[in-house]
């Protein structure tokens, strides 16, 4: 019996702390430890900025899944500055992607609502993660207007100075150190030291990544200067760039902690004693303990996470994406139902139909919140598959940038795929350039304006986004005018995302537009950043012109857009090659150096063209040299000798009118299994 009775005592102080340790961490992680809101200015319901603040959040929780922990998006009109909305979130460093999901998804859609309603500007802290938003841009910018400093109750016992010395030294010597040089994706660091023989001091400081070595340094010192002459047995100062903390037990994941640093020398003439070797031992018994503990802790965890997907794959209603094995956990907070998109579109009823293309209808809907939207619903034998959707959702919604059409969110019930943008009221550039009758609405300003547009907007993909993105597709029917005409780019279902250190891919899957590939592209399957760029100097030489790329220009023989104005810049008859409806009002100098701009983009080799963040510097300044163009390669003859054994042209379909995707000459070659 006493034997009975000693196992049952052994298994509850072993078992029962870490039972409790994970009651504990489910119960309190996400309970908000501060927030603040109280002084800001506050929105009206059913505005603007209300709605914008509902997509922002929409934004955050999607990307909550970032490995980084980290993630930064911005909701608005672009042309009504003030009601556009700022925000990121910061989970802490040691956190998994599961648990950094759960904290930002509860702060954006039960706390923040009800804790701070209808505010402007808000910030709220947990103990794994911060969200915060406002009406302007703090990207990059070190805030420390204000810190908050929560403290334990307890004072601490022994040799307080010495406590003091030892708390300053583990934040200035290894955690600001560790985390102000933690690079642009994380910024966190963690460390201990010993302050008795049974007691140990564990630290954590962490900025959001975005801002600079010097400023998240000069953020955390300025956390760790509020702790002076209050230090208690733990506490924590919450800035809105930084926070710091330090506890008398482990509160982080152990296996973030620094290298630990290295014992200091004893005083001249003093050795070990056999009590600091048992205090040794005491010590290593601890920190076995507190490796094995979150092991256990781990373990059950993963117990209950596959027990709890062995359950939701049961209950699973999405049967073309269960089907296909393809996972949107990452994308649920933008998921739209159908009855509410069938509800703004009548139905998809004719009369809200924008147009029709390779991948399905577009229709026009409203919300019940008033918010103007673009439905675009995949044809049941479109080309794009669940592949291509998947594509499209998990790429738009990660993208925010002004010169790129917004995903709002998406809808994946029964048979039906549909994706809900933005709505952009004056459709599509092919639609107006190449109407003879509405295009003299392009002046050359706004041509210009387009231009400018589009190459920033590309410059976001391959350069300034968290992903490196090849769209593939560029062309005048993907590029959509908003009510200022400015340029927005659309149809992502073709687009590639690139690694870091990738700068080319394969593919034997040759999708896109006939005309606007670049010949290493449609010869051999090789894409890349400067295929895009061939895509874009076509597409400028078709602004200047008015003229589709595959009108063909008598003169001995059929020559194409692109031979034709390398000859009249050869021949410096550029005005002759500029659209009539422009000459009497167009720069010439900035006609010339678009010309020369859209040449040098679709030279034949990948490596005479320039990168997007170049054709943004020359669009910007007149201090960019461009080398001469050579004559373009002759793609339509290039491509006709590579008939040989492939059909081209498999997937054409009419030439109907849409605003999104009018692959009314595109090649597809399809892809063996």
């Amino acid at each position: 019996m006493d034997r009975k009775k000693n196992w049952y005592l052994a298994f509850f102080s072993i078992y029962m702390p870490i039972i409790l340790l994970i009651i504990s961490k489910t119960a309190f992680a996400q309970t908000p430890i501060h927030h603040d809101c109280s002084n800001t200015t506050m929105f009206a319901n059913n505005t603007q900025y209300e709605a914008n603040l509902n997509t922002l959040f929409r934004y955050l929780s999607s990307n909550a899944t970032n490995p980084s922990g980290y993630h930064q998006a911005t909701s608005g009109n672009d042309n009504t500055e003030s009601e556009e909305v700022f925000g990121h979130f910061l989970c802490r460093g040691d956190q998994n992607t599961s648990s950094c999901q759960d904290c930002v998804n509860t702060a954006t859609t039960t706390d923040l609502p009800n804790i701070c309603p209808n505010r402007k500007v808000a910030i709220i802290w947990y103990d794994n993660c911060m969200v915060r938003y406002s009406n302007l841009s703090f990207f990059g910018r070190m805030d420390g207007s204000s810190s908050t400093i929560l403290s334990n109750r307890n004072n601490v016992t022994g040799n307080s100075t010495r406590f003091e010395e030892l708390v300053g030294n583990m934040f200035r010597n290894v955690i600001v150190v560790r985390a102000a040089n933690g690079g642009s994706q994380r910024k966190f660091a963690t460390d201990t030291a010993s302050y008795t023989s049974l007691q140990t001091l564990y630290g954590l400081g962490q900025c959001t990544p975005d801002l600079s070595v010097s400023d998240c340094n000069r953020c955390l010192e300025i956390g760790i200067g509020n702790w002076a002459s209050r230090l208690t047995s733990g506490g924590q100062v919450l800035q809105p760039s930084c926070v710091v903390r330090y506890e008398m037990n482990p509160f982080f994941e152990l296996s973030s902690l620094a290298p630990p640093p290295q014992p200091l020398p004893l005083p001249p003439g003093q050795s070990p004693t056999s009590d600091s070797a048992h205090s040794e031992s005491r010590i290593s018994t601890t920190v076995i303990i507190a490796i094995v503990v979150p092991v256990v802790v781990i373990l059950v965890a993963l117990i209950v996470i596959c027990v709890c997907c062995a359950k939701y794959k049961k209950t699973k209603t999405y049967d073309p994406v269960a089907k296909s094995g393809e996972d949107f956990t990452t994308i649920e907070s933008l998921q739209y139902d159908l009855a509410t998109l069938k509800s703004a579109t009548s139905n998809f009823s004719d009369e809200n139909k924008l147009g029709e293309g390779g991948f399905g209808s577009v229709y026009k809907g409203t919300l019940s919140n008033g918010r103007e939207i673009a439905v675009k619903r995949l044809s049941m034998n479109s080309s794009q598959g669940i592949q291509e959707f998947k594509n499209e959702v998990l790429l738009v919604a990660k993208l925010q940038h002004r010169n790129l059409v917004r995903l709002f969110g998406f809808c994946l019930e029964g048979e039906e795929k549909l994706l809900v943008y933005e709505y952009v009221p004056n459709k599509s550039l092919d639609k107006i350039l190449f109407d003879p009758v509405n295009q003299s609405l392009l002046d050359w300003g706004t041509r210009y304006q387009i231009i400018e547009g589009i190459a920033r907007g590309m410059l976001y993909l391959h350069h300034d986004s968290q992903l490196r993105i090849i769209h593939r597709d560029l062309k005048a029917s993907n590029v959509l005018l908003d009510a200022d005409m400015k340029a927005k780019i659309a149809d992502f279902g073709l687009a590639r995302i690139f690694g870091v250190d990738q700068t080319q891919g394969n593919t034997s899957r040759v999708v896109g537009t006939y005309g606007y590939m670049a010949p290493e592209y449609a010869m051999n399957g090789q894409f890349s950043n400067k295929s895009d760029v061939y895509s874009f100097g076509v597409l400028v030489l078709e602004i200047i012109s008015g003229k589709r790329n595959n009108t063909c220009y008598e003169s001995g023989h059929i020559e194409d857009l692109l031979c034709h104005a390398w000859k009249q810049w050869r021949d410096n008859m550029i005005l002759e090659f500029v659209d009539p409806t422009i000459r009497e009002s167009c720069s010439m100098d900035e006609i010339m150096r678009c010309v020369h701009l859209g040449l040098i983009c679709v030279q034949e080799s990948a490596d005479d063209r320039p990168t997007m963040a170049t054709i943004v510097l020359t669009l910007d300044s007149n201090s960019v040299t461009l080398p001469v163009p050579e004559a373009p390669g002759f793609l339509l003859k290039t491509l006709e000798k590579s008939k040989t054994s492939k059909e081209i042209g498999s997937n054409r379909s009419s030439s109907k009118s849409t605003p999104w995707s009018i692959n009314d000459v595109s090649i597809t070659e399809p892809e063996p299994r």
